[in-house]
């Protein structure tokens, strides 16, 4: 708001205002606590400007002739508390069918991670195992060694990866030049294998003077 020129305009420019509930005082010299104000001092011929802190005592803001620039010091300090009073816009709050959308998708989102978690905990990763002086291979499906070969196998139900138990995950295999690698079955990991074969492997105011 464009600044004020004396006393007078300042008055009318605050005739609307309850300036005694705001602590604000026009052509008086009070001494309470916690008040700003402004007042001509006649004995010395001069405009005062101030504010009564909490403890009583006095900072003095302007203390001279010039009325304009005393009364605009005063109305400057009035803009900047009601501003400080004024009550801030909240956003607008999020519509509940977007709400329920927002705790949908989380819930799925978790749902989703563990049962990947717990998918990863339960099922071997790829590589050699080497149980009871047999040779098997994990690569999305379990092969296993013999007679010079690998096979595909089919794992009947109460095996012993069933149970949870996979053996010597990534075992040496000891027959050189024979290595699932080099059979008609591998495949070369994609990047997500790559990341969950990882995973297995455990890579994862008042105060102031005015």
């Amino acid at each position: 708001m464009d600044k004020v020129n004396s006393v007078q305009e300042l008055i009318e420019r605050t005739a609307h205002m309850p300036l005694e509930k705001m602590r604000f005082f026009i052509n008086e010299d009070r001494r309470e606590p916690r008040c700003f104000g402004i007042y001509h001092d006649e004995a010395l011929d001069r405009w005062v400007v101030y504010k009564n802190k909490g403890d009583g005592s006095r900072a003095v803001r302007y203390s001279g002739p010039d009325e304009a620039y005393a009364a605009n010091e005063l109305w400057m300090k009035l803009q900047s508390e009601i501003a400080l009073r004024r009550p801030q816009k909240k956003g607008a709050p999020m519509p509940r069918a977007m709400k329920a959308v927002v705790i949908a998708t989380v819930a799925v989102f978790v749902c989703l991670a563990g049962w990947l978690i717990w998918q990863n905990l339960h099922s071997p990763s790829r590589g050699y195992y080497y149980v009871d002086d047999q040779w098997y291979y994990y690569q999305n499906d379990w092969y296993w060694y013999d007679d010079g070969g690998w096979m595909i196998y089919d794992a009947p139900e109460g095996e012993w990866w069933e149970d949870g138990y996979y053996g010597e995950t990534n075992a040496e295999f000891t027959n050189s030049g024979q290595g699932f690698e080099q059979s008609g079955y591998y495949e070369e990991p994609d990047s997500d294998s790559a990341v969950f074969d990882s995973w297995d492997a455990g890579d994862t105011d008042w105060s102031s003077d005015w």
